[in-house]
């Protein structure tokens, strides 16, 4: 085998697009999987990817800055598609969130362990959810595969538009957005519903003092859309995120 300096720093840009990628994708880079277990799976995958791509040569620079530069674009592609796609997945959980304030379940807060941040129930409820989807959809098994597409298409050294990348970058978090209100919007919708309904009745029949009920009808009405809307945003949220890596 060929290990001269071009063959070794093609392998040292792969690893760095692959460990760029891998820190931050749904799933593969989930904090709640051991740092050891992640080293070694972005060292596998980095030498299958580059074996995959035919061991790709890469001229050594003159000097320390078109170095620098070259791990810098390998470290702008991994984290563009990585970031993409977790921007999606988290969606679901910022739609979840959202919706646990308006039903009242904002108050009791937990620690998610993907991200080391507080998060509601409904917020883990949606992230599990979309987490389970986007292993339905195979979502690792198509980062992979856009990892070993990318190292084919655009190889190490090769050049990069990062302005272009910043731009796609920018458009997933707006459309990361707008997911999370399309998400959180029915639980919003229905809770609204029941506060309607409950001020109805209670204009029609003051004497009952429906107001008192306020709270566990906002739950109620909540719950509800939980049963009927959560499998379908969890799907939208995982195949969004799965599409970043099948249309790249």
């Amino acid at each position: 085998m060929d290990l001269s300096l071009p063959v070794v720093l093609g392998f040292m840009l792969v690893l760095t697009r692959t460990a760029s990628l891998l820190g931050v994708a749904p799933i593969l880079g989930s904090r709640s999987v051991p740092m050891r277990i992640r080293a070694a799976l972005i060292g596998v995958v980095a030498v299958v990817t580059w074996l995959a791509a035919s061991m790709p040569r890469v001229p050594v620079p003159a000097d320390f800055v078109s170095l620098a530069a070259l791990v810098a674009s390998e470290v702008a592609l991994g984290l563009t598609a990585g970031l993409s796609s977790k921007l999606l997945i988290d969606a679901a959980q910022s739609g979840g969130q959202a919706a646990a304030n308006a039903m009242g379940f904002g108050f009791g807060q937990m620690i998610n362990p993907h991200s080391n941040s507080e998060s509601s129930t409904m917020g883990e409820l949606f992230m599990a959810l979309a987490l389970g989807a986007a292993l339905v959809f195979r979502l690792p098994e198509e980062c992979i595969g856009w990892l070993v597409r990318s190292v084919r298409e655009v190889p190490p050294g090769g050049t990069v538009d990062v302005t272009s990348l910043a731009s796609a970058l920018t458009q997933q978090l707006i459309f990361g957005i707008t997911l999370s209100v399309r998400v959180a919007f029915p639980l919003f919708a229905s809770a609204i519903l029941g506060y309607a309904a409950l001020a109805a009745l209670g204009r029609t029949a003051p004497q009952l003092s429906l107001q008192s009920l306020g709270f566990a009808v906002s739950i109620g009405c909540g719950v509800l859309a939980v049963f009927f809307v959560a499998p379908d945003a969890a799907r939208l949220c995982a195949d969004a995120a799965t599409r970043i890596f099948t249309r790249s």
